[in-house]
């Protein structure tokens, strides 16, 4: 690895947005900046969602659904994007999503939106694979990081903006506007990028992405939620299927060692899984509460995700200045804890207490996330062997989107349970946050056995807060990058 010291000048932006590959780049930005709006303003939107369609059962399973639909689709599309090239498989990729915003904006229950959020999880991890292998394919090496930089900054901006422009359309036009709305972007960045993309080169070399063992893992980790979520005389049959599928799925992508936290690769495997089930188990249900219980507007609720995105942000700065000094553990632990306090804290806010206590509980639970999000890859890269930083990746990437299911969907088994009137709402939603306390505190002791690599500076932007269902994470899960 080159020092700091003997690195070339990097290019001046200006070349990122030069000629075709500008029209190229703006494409690919306006794709990302589109899935992250989208989510944000999801995000903000769905308790009037909820209220209007009912079905708070399957209120977790709105973002479940679309993550666990990445789990299958980034690694085929990721083989494919390789086999064929980018543009057929963007073409396919944005058919999908689009099919899934049209069929979430005409949803009549909340069944149907949940099967909406799986179509359009498979386009969202179709696009993000595309993404990634088009600015390993297409732009020079020296460019790439300036490309890569800019995709992780639209994730900045909709942190911003999602929240109100969702609250906006709610109480102006309705929430399946906001389904409707991101349609002629999608078309305008189509076709910015498919031109560019007639003649990239294509690979023969077989890809060692986990195919079958993810489409496995998808229909094992959706089976035990299913059964967790809706309890009848097919719950226990489903979990134990759901548990038969999973755990030998899980150990043919994950290195040996992950299911027990090995020190060393398995440990942050585990930690990628623990960190995303830890913050999006609670994200998924923070206006929720602050609605239904606290008894605030969609836009005053909203605030907390653009607080969160801020704090995120702050992290994320603040590790990428220390990575080098503090190393890859300390970070994960003291992340892990900012976690756990903060959605303890958080937590508090079902009390009758000040409503700032739950806006300032989930920016240290943010802080903590932003630190702990670009920590952990970048154990795994100070690690990995060389010539297979890509497959070692995307394991970890892979148990960073599981956790990101599993977490909401186990949030979601205790606001079913409020939703048949075993428990309150509010004694849901401290099952679901102490759930997501918890998983962090077992990071925080995960965080110890990671590799640690104090030499290496981390990366500056955060990746996704797009809560719990963003399909977007840090490179590495396509075989061309």
């Amino acid at each position: 690895m080159p020092t700091l010291s003997n690195r070339t000048t990097p290019p001046p932006w200006r070349a990122v947005f030069a000629g075709a590959r500008g029209r190229l780049t703006i494409g690919l930005l306006l794709l990302e900046a589109l899935v992250a709006v989208e989510i944000m303003v999801v995000a903000t939107i769905l308790p009037a969602v909820q209220a209007d369609l009912h079905g708070l059962k399957l209120y977790g399973w709105i973002y479940a659904a679309l993550t666990l639909a990445s789990i299958g689709s980034v690694p085929i599309a990721g083989r494919m994007t390789d086999r064929l090239g980018p543009r057929p498989i963007l073409g396919v990729s944005i058919a999908f999503y689009v099919g899934g915003l049209v069929l979430a904006a005409t949803a009549p229950t909340m069944f149907i939106l949940v099967v909406a959020r799986f179509v359009q999880g498979i386009g969202g991890g179709g696009l993000y694979t595309v993404s990634l292998g088009t600015v390993a394919k297409t732009y020079p090496q020296d460019i790439r990081p300036r490309v890569m930089a800019l995709l992780a900054s639209m994730w900045i901006l909709p942190g911003l903006v999602g929240p109100p422009i969702g609250a906006l359309i709610n109480a102006a036009v309705g929430w399946r506007w906001v389904f409707v709305a991101p349609l002629p972007v999608i078309v305008l960045a189509a076709a910015l990028v498919m031109p560019a993309l007639r003649n990239v080169q294509v690979s023969d070399e077989r890809s060692s992405l986990p195919i079958g063992a993810s489409l496995v893992l998808m229909v094992g980790a959706g089976a035990l939620l299913a059964g967790l979520t809706d309890p009848s005389v097919w719950s226990g049959p489903l979990v134990v299927l759901g548990l038969a599928i999973t755990i030998p799925a899980l150990r043919r992508i994950t290195p040996r060692g992950t299911l027990v936290a090995r020190r060393g690769l398995p440990a942050a495997s585990a930690g990628a899984f623990l960190a995303s089930a830890a913050f999006f188990g609670i994200d998924g249900f923070v206006t929720l509460m602050l609605t239904q219980v606290r008894g605030l507007s969609v836009g005053i609720a909203g605030i907390v995700l653009t607080c969160s995105a801020l704090a995120w942000a702050a992290g994320s700065w603040w590790q990428s200045r220390v990575a080098g000094r503090l190393g890859t553990r300390w970070l994960t632990t003291f992340g892990a804890l900012l976690i756990a306090s903060g959605g303890a804290v958080l937590a508090v806010g079902l009390l009758d207490v000040p409503l700032v206590v739950p806006y300032v509980g989930w920016a240290i639970a943010s802080i903590g996330m932003g630190i702990v999000w670009p920590t952990i890859p970048l154990s795994v890269m100070g690690e990995a062997t060389e010539g297979r930083e890509a497959a070692e990746l995307s394991s970890t990437i892979l148990m960073d989107y599981l956790g990101v299911g599993i977490g909401a969907g186990l949030g979601g088994v205790f606001i079913a349970l409020a939703d048949t009137g075993t428990i309150t709402l509010e004694a849901g939603l401290a099952g679901a946050f102490g759930l997501g306390v918890t998983f962090a505190l077992v990071l925080a002791l995960v965080g110890r056995r990671l590799p640690d690599t104090p030499d290496v500076p981390g990366p500056v932007a955060p990746q996704a807060i797009g809560g719990p269902e963003s399909p977007v994470r840090p490179t590495g899960l396509t075989s061309s990058t």
